[in-house]
């Protein structure tokens, strides 16, 4: 039988919890080490629509990118969040485990996935933690990397959200640019702006970015294209998914998981009578 604690070992083998930030907080957010596991969910956030989704599988295990819990809180209101999340746990039975920026910043993660679905060839990290450097399973924050052939800004934008199965996005630069050498950032990469910069990329790829940001960009000549958060994390799921299968089936254990179904983009984009691009 799986245990809450096999869990974590399997996913600190996969993105070991070492690697976090030192702000973030990965591992058990709410259960029991001990506990059986028979069914699991893999979902980007422990909210409602997952724990009701979990509920309605019976999944008795929750693993999650976003921590439900970032800092200590002094007190549990069960009547708001995320104290109201902890109790549905709780109530039901339900393990919440968290894998994030431990997940950034491994091999297979959330930003060599995307570097994967865009087609980039030869990448290399946008940034580096030393300490971290000489490990196996360590692939540094964000990506840098080519497109087989150059393209116009125009052009990769509609690649990018053919990748993406076409989702909106948002763009800063000329769209008769050529684009060859791409940057990206998973989440939220305004942070590693400078990076892109100084990579000598044509365009970097991220989410929420900001008004200033972006005028930084331009100033740079740099082209910006703004994914959104959920879009360019939620593509970990599946790879997850797959891999707690494979670590259950190879010790010969009974285990379902499953990826979340019910979570949705919490912006939604009002259509334009006029898209620019015309794509």
């Amino acid at each position: 039988m799986v245990k809450v604690r096999d869990i974590l070992t399997w996913l600190d083998a996969y993105a070991p919890f070492r690697y976090a930030a030192s702000w973030d907080n990965c591992g058990l957010q709410v259960g029991n080490l001990g506990a059986d596991v028979n069914r699991v969910l893999v979902a980007l956030d422990a909210g409602s629509e997952t724990l009701m989704e979990a509920r309605g599988g019976v999944c008795d295990c929750v693993v999650t990118h976003h921590p439900l819990l970032f800092q200590p809180i002094k007190s549990i209101d069960v009547n708001v969040s995320p104290g109201s999340l902890i109790a549905n746990a709780l109530c039901h039975g339900i393990h919440v485990i968290a894998a994030h920026t431990c997940l950034d910043v491994c091999r297979d993660g959330t930003n060599e996935q995307l570097a994967r679905l865009l087609g980039l060839e030869s990448w290399e990290p946008l940034e580096i933690d030393p300490g971290w450097i000489a490990e196996e399973r360590y692939a540094g924050m964000g990506c840098v990397g080519w497109i087989a052939a150059p393209l116009s800004l125009q052009e990769f934008v509609g690649h990018v959200k053919q990748a993406l199965d076409g989702i909106p996005l948002r763009l800063v630069g000329d769209p008769r640019r050529r684009v060859h050498r791409v940057a990206l950032c998973s989440g939220s990469g305004g942070s590693l702006l400078g990076k892109a910069m100084a990579s000598h990329c044509d365009v970097y790829v991220t989410g929420d970015l900001k008004y200033h940001e972006a005028k930084s960009a331009l100033e740079a000549h740099l082209a910006l294209i703004d994914i959104g958060h959920f879009a360019s994390e939620k593509l970990i799921l599946q790879p997850l998914v797959i891999y707690l299968r494979h670590q259950a089936a190879s010790v010969g254990a009974s285990l379902e998981v499953f990826p979340g179904q019910g979570e949705r983009d919490p912006f939604a984009t009002l259509g334009t009578e006029h898209d620019p691009l015309d794509i």
